[in-house]
């Protein structure tokens, strides 16, 4: 079973990495080289990576396991729900993402466990997410949590616009 501990500002560079890392192993042979690029190059770049480890409103775990290090991490922020969701309180979890060679080992259940924890104590009413359309693994983990469809939203991935099913789960 692997460790979670909550990423500082020191781990700006891992995170890095390790987010561009695992979303072009995600997403990298459903997408062009070049879209790839693109995203890989904006979305995890360090000081970017940095300025959100120090966001007091986004928190952000690592799973590490003995040897292997970082396997997989996840990003929750405070975060105004889509307006069609109504709520006061929201979280949304921004990414989520484990090393394919740990998918079904428990990974993504303990980042999951982290970011409701973390919506409850801030006092969420909900946590929402952008999942891409075809990525039936994804959808099937969400909707084992929890998570209804409840519309879509756009999402540019370099130049191609794809479409996103936007998922909720109310808080008790």
């Amino acid at each position: 079973m692997s460790l979670l501990r909550l990423a500082t500002e020191s781990d700006a560079a891992l995170l890095s990495e390790l987010g561009a890392r695992l979303f072009e192993q995600t997403f990298g042979a459903q997408n062009t080289a070049d879209d790839m690029r693109l995203y890989l190059a904006d979305a995890f770049r360090s000081e970017l990576v940095r300025a959100n480890l120090s966001d007091p409103h986004q928190r952000t775990w690592i799973a590490e396991e003995g040897a292997n290090g970082a396997i997989g991490y996840a990003v929750l922020t405070r975060s105004p729900a889509p307006l069609h969701l109504q709520a006061q309180q929201a979280a949304e979890i921004v990414r989520l993402y484990a090393d394919q060679q740990w998918h079904g080992r428990g990974v993504g259940a303990s980042l999951m466990d982290a970011c409701l924890k973390q919506a409850r104590e801030w006092k969420s009413e909900l946590v929402w997410l952008g999942v891409w359309e075809v990525n039936a693994r994804a959808i099937a983990f969400y909707q084992k949590h929890g998570f209804r469809s409840m519309g879509t939203q756009t999402f540019l991935l370099g130049t191609d616009v794809q479409n996103d099913l936007v998922m909720a789960r109310r808080l008790d």
